[in-house]
């Protein structure tokens, strides 16, 4: 395929309404971006809400892929045409509408992607990207965790809870926590305790249950840490129970922080953050009619740090990815799939779509 030709993704037409064209420019090379052909995607929320209203109108959506690369841009060292590779994409893009993942053909930046190892499908690593990003920002920069390393002593401090632990980033969460030496519990209902403890978490706990926080408590062990995956106001509410009285650090995958959190912990101690992981691009964008958001060299030079460990976690099988609900179809059951997602999607799983 050449410059000259045109591509199929799918596009916001206006607020609330994506769909599929066949009439969208090829995109351009720039130095510091690959071009590939996708093999397989993964859905996450956040392609939701940039189709409902962060996104404006004519960006392609869509953030996890997997594929193979085409070309490279000039600046580009670690890749090459042929290789087999993963990704994030910063789907939604107002500033460069060109940067989704949803198409046949794609361009993505050099440190938002990693190398395929061979263990795993394409439809695997297709789940990751996402939620390696969002929990590097929140461990290693936001709550300025260590560095996952082997000269860390497992089970040590802090003392970490991932609240939503079976959700895809809930289960990347453990996993990194835990490489970087802290004590992980996770909630989740009773049908997911298997998949939690298995990626790590120490204890896991039933949030349906009425005294899921007095036994979060009897353990004996204060919650200094918590990365919670929901991000809602019930969340946020259980949470502020949790955290230990002396105070600690909550953090909120969902922006903004939920209300609830700061009423009920005002003090100075009871840190509450989130973050956006669109930072790590290193480049301007914006929600258009809400806000923007300068460049961040800072996240951008963590990024490509990140990139390097992250890519050895997974080919060593350090992370695992999250299990992977695989179907067909292509950008039509992506599309399908993301109504299907605003309400409830599969519990426990991510769902991954073969490009066809």
């Amino acid at each position: 395929m050449t410059s000259t030709q045109a591509r199929t993704g799918i596009q916001v037409i206006a607020p609330g309404h994506a769909e599929i064209r066949s009439d969208i420019p090829y995109p351009r090379l720039r130095p510091d971006y690959v071009i590939a052909e996708p093999k397989a995607f993964a859905l996450n929320p956040t392609d939701n809400h940039h189709i409902n209203s962060l996104a404006g109108t004519g960006p392609i959506i869509g953030c996890d892929w997997s594929g193979i690369v085409r070309e490279v841009g000039d600046n580009v060292t670690r890749f090459k045409p042929g290789d087999a590779v993963f990704g994030v994409c910063h789907g939604g893009n107002a500033v460069e509408p060109e940067d989704g993942a949803f198409a046949d053909i794609i361009t993505a930046k050099e440190h938002a992607i990693m190398h395929k190892p061979e263990s795993l499908s394409y439809e695997e690593v297709a789940s990751l990207s996402v939620g390696l990003a969002t929990v590097a920002q929140v461990l290693y920069v936001v709550m300025n965790l260590p560095l996952p390393s082997p000269n860390i002593p497992a089970n040590s401090d802090p003392t970490l809870l991932v609240y939503g632990g079976s959700s895809a980033t809930g289960t990347i969460a453990i996993q990194a926590a835990k490489l970087s030496g802290c004590r992980v519990f996770a909630t989740c209902s009773a049908p997911n305790s298997g998949l939690v403890q298995s990626r790590g978490a120490e204890r896991w706990f039933d949030y349906n249950q009425p005294d899921f926080v007095q036994q979060i408590e009897a353990v004996g062990l204060p919650i200094t840490h918590i990365v919670d995956c929901l991000g809602n106001e019930e969340s946020a509410v259980l949470c502020s129970k949790i955290l230990a009285p002396a105070g600690g650090h909550y953090h909120s995958i969902k922006v903004p922080v939920p209300e609830p959190f700061k009423r009920l912990r005002p003090e100075e101690k009871a840190v509450a953050t989130t973050a956006l992981g669109y930072t790590m691009f290193g480049e301007r964008f914006e929600f258009p009619g809400v806000a923007a958001f300068p460049a961040d060299p800072v996240m951008e030079e963590f990024a490509k740090k990140w990139v390097l460990v992250g890519e050895k976690l997974v080919q060593t099988g350090q992370i695992q990815p999250h299990p992977v609900e695989i179907r067909g179809g292509g950008l039509v059951g992506v599309l399908e799939g993301l109504q299907e997602i605003r309400t409830q999607g599969p519990r426990g799983k991510k769902i991954v779509y073969l490009q066809e």
